[in-house]
């Protein structure tokens, strides 16, 4: 898969860096006696406590279960997008693409053309979907597929697969043949079950 020169995927960190200075001693403090030891004596602390930032949302908590269920679930939207070979934001899309605006690559997203997922307020387009400066195909067949499915339960299908497609993982089959595109779409049908 070729991309421009000029397009790159968004680093998913640098959309949040502002977000993070801001939080970096309310998360510590959210943290469950054992993270917040592990933290302190981490090499990395800035590392873990970025990870730890990207999904906190805005209300504080002082129950360290709530905050252990928030790191748990930012680590594998983490793990989704690394998977899924990073995420562009909608300008990156727009540029890709050769839309007129950021509202056309939204739009695209409402019309379950485009695999969109938010991630604390950031509207992330997973990098898998396009094939140079197009989106692939299969694209808006698998969406058409599980209409009621949110973008995060696409995107963990297509990451992570079904035991009914064996130890092959959709986002690979898509660049395959017409058979294979069929089974990824068949699949993807039972999301809204």
């Amino acid at each position: 898969m070729s991309r421009p020169a000029s397009t790159a995927t968004v680093d998913v960190d640098s959309i949040l860096r502002d977000r993070i200075m801001a939080s970096a001693d309310r998360i510590i403090k959210m943290m469950p006696p054992a993270a917040k030891a592990a933290a302190i004596g981490s090499v990395d602390v800035a590392a873990l406590v970025f990870n730890i930032a990207r999904g906190i949302p805005s209300v504080e908590t002082d129950d360290p279960d709530k905050a252990e269920d928030i790191t748990r679930a930012i680590a594998f939207k983490r793990r989704l997008i690394d998977e899924a070979g990073g995420a562009f934001d909608a300008e990156a899309v727009r540029k890709l693409l050769g839309h007129k605006t950021v509202q056309a690559v939204y739009k695209a997203a409402r019309d379950r053309r485009l695999l969109m997922v938010e991630d604390n307020g950031a509207k992330l387009f997973p990098a898998f979907q396009f094939d140079g400066d197009t989106i692939r195909p299969a694209m808006s067949r698998i969406l058409a597929a599980a209409p009621g499915a949110g973008g995060w339960a696409v995107l963990q299908y297509l990451v992570s697969g079904d035991g009914g497609l064996g130890d092959a993982r959709p986002i690979d089959l898509i660049k395959g043949n017409e058979a294979d595109v069929d089974r990824v779409i068949r699949f993807a049908g039972t999301l809204d079950d």
